[in-house]
């Protein structure tokens, strides 16, 4: 059986993770959207403001549509290890608590 060292150690340990996810994720998107400035001008303006622009459609290319959805898969795909990774730590506190 664990001990609450065990657990704490472990909980540091997911949070490490956590943080490399992020860390891996700004890379990601961040070569991401210098591909996609190249070919969205309005990416210049930010980003929030080219996913309103892309989100009605207008004079949107094909290739910024690709390169918005991999922006997108990107976030969800980190935003679900992430999720995973949290559930993890609070199944550990929770054992951690009846203790």
């Amino acid at each position: 059986m664990p001990t609450k060292e065990d657990i704490d150690s472990e909980i540091m340990d997911l949070w490490d993770e956590i943080f490399d996810l992020e860390d891996k994720s700004k890379e990601e998107l961040y070569i991401k959207y210098a591909e996609w400035r190249k070919v969205e001008p309005l990416l210049d303006e930010g980003v929030d403001e080219l996913i309103i622009h892309i989100e009605a459609m207008t004079g949107i290319s094909d290739e910024s549509m690709l390169i918005y959805k991999e922006v997108k898969e990107i976030k969800v795909r980190y935003r679900q290890q992430k999720d995973e990774i949290q559930a993890r730590i609070d199944a550990l506190n929770k054992e951690k608590e009846r203790m």
